[in-house]
């Protein structure tokens, strides 16, 4: 056992006081959150005198086992799962009492309640947590879920998304409001169907981050990896170079407490060298060509990305003439090391099925009468949002509303009653 690990496993030992237990198993994992890279010590124990029962569709671990994950630099907690009823040293008996829990909490995370954290969900047994700057929310941030036994004991916490106390927040007052966005608003109302009394459409405002400088903050589906954006349209005249055969997916390299020493950065960090572009234009064209042989010059390679342990390359329609062609995507990915193909998704069939439920144009006034509607209904809260382009934490208003307006009688209902 290397010195990291060993100093892990004697820090959970007393902390936990688990000297009843055996350590089954033990790995580190490595994952993303936002731009930085983040590891974790991840850990199953299981009492003295039990064993692992191997079964067909997997492992069986004994009664009494304890889950534990904690992350290796500051050793705070982010997975304590208990399988079945344990009494574990530091973890009150009785977690009902708010107080208590609040204080439990603070201590295994490392954050202040209402200043990192706050309450989004309570449920009895059930605590649903989410990051904040001063009792502001974090979008995207960390997630803490508790959940309980019927008599308050620990049954699970898990934490997971980016740390609140590893973040850039850039401080603001929040001005904003409805009054400043109301044309955007208006484009922001969508419709969508519900199947109560037939086929029916309701309105309602999408969820949209709106930046106190009124224009509208949209998250990159490519934030936080390295990407290329292409832009090449794919022709031929004759046979592809090769056919290319698919191969099995693969699964990452094993995690080392020697990359959690060194803090190597995430796999999907580093640039994508230029000869592999050039080698991926190539592969791509060759399956496009095999797969799609009658469509040369209809389809354009928009981005090649990491996605470890694969290179993921997104496709759309070079000249789209209908709603499917204008949101279809394929996705290939291919070996990030050896560029072998591994698969091919294409989500034709989804965009046609939306396609066929298609309301009536809105004319202007129709819109100012759904606008109108809905407008007392209407939330703007503030939210840090992360900007990737400026690599921090803007204060944005969160734009929605629990409400939607049924043209056919001219009603505005909450949306749980759809």
């Amino acid at each position: 056992m290397d010195t990291l690990t060993k100093q892990l496993t004697e820090y959970m030992l007393e902390k936990y006081r688990l000297t009843d237990y055996v350590l089954h198993e033990s790995s580190y994992t490595q994952n993303k959150k936002n731009d930085q890279t983040a590891y974790s010590f991840e850990t199953f124990w299981i009492p003295r005198g039990t064993s692992i029962i191997e079964e067909e569709d997997g492992t069986m671990l004994p009664e009494g086992t304890v889950q534990i994950a904690i992350n290796p630099v500051t050793k705070h907690t982010t997975t304590l799962s208990l399988h079945g009823p344990i009494s574990l040293h530091s973890v009150p008996d009785d977690l009902r009492d708010p107080t208590t829990r609040i204080a439990w909490l603070e201590s295994e995370t490392g954050m202040i309640h209402d200043t990192h954290f706050m309450l989004e969900e309570d449920d009895e047994t059930f605590f649903s947590y989410v990051s904040c700057h001063d009792g502001i929310r974090l979008s995207p941030g960390c997630f803490i879920h508790l959940t309980l036994t019927e008599n308050g004991q620990l049954d699970e916490l898990f934490q997971y998304g980016p740390h609140p106390l590893d973040l850039h927040v850039n401080q603001e007052s929040f001005a904003l409001t409805l009054e400043d966005i109301e044309s955007l608003t208006k484009q922001q109302i969508k419709w969508f169907s519900y199947p109560k009394t037939g086929h029916q459409y309701a309105h309602t405002v999408a969820e949209t981050f709106m930046t106190q400088e009124g224009a509208i903050l949209v998250p990159s589906k490519l934030d936080f990896t390295s990407s290329i954006e292409v832009n090449d349209v794919l022709s031929w005249t004759s046979l592809p170079s090769k056919t290319h055969k698919r191969h099995p997916d693969q699964s990452g390299e094993t995690v080392t407490a020697n990359d959690v020493i060194r803090q190597i950065e995430h796999p999907d960090f580093h640039p994508i060298p230029q000869e592999t572009i050039n080698d991926c234009r190539t592969l791509i064209k060759d399956i496009i060509q095999n797969e799609y042989p009658a469509d040369s010059g209809q389809w354009t390679i928009r981005y090649i990305y990491r996605q470890h342990p694969y290179l993921a390359v997104t496709l759309s329609r070079a000249h789209p003439t209908s709603y499917v062609d204008q949101q279809r995507r394929v996705t290939i990915l291919l070996d990030e090391k050896t560029l072998d193909w591994i698969s091919l998704t294409d989500d034709q069939e989804l965009h046609t099925a939306l396609a066929s439920d298609t309301p009536p144009e809105l004319e202007d006034d129709q819109q100012d009468v759904i606008f109108n509607a809905l407008r007392p209904y209407l939330l703007l809260t503030p939210r840090y949002v992360f900007d990737a382009s400026k690599g921090h934490y803007v204060l944005c208003g969160l734009l929605d509303s629990n409400h939607a307006y049924l043209p056919a009688t001219n009603e505005v209902v909450l949306l749980r009653d759809l």
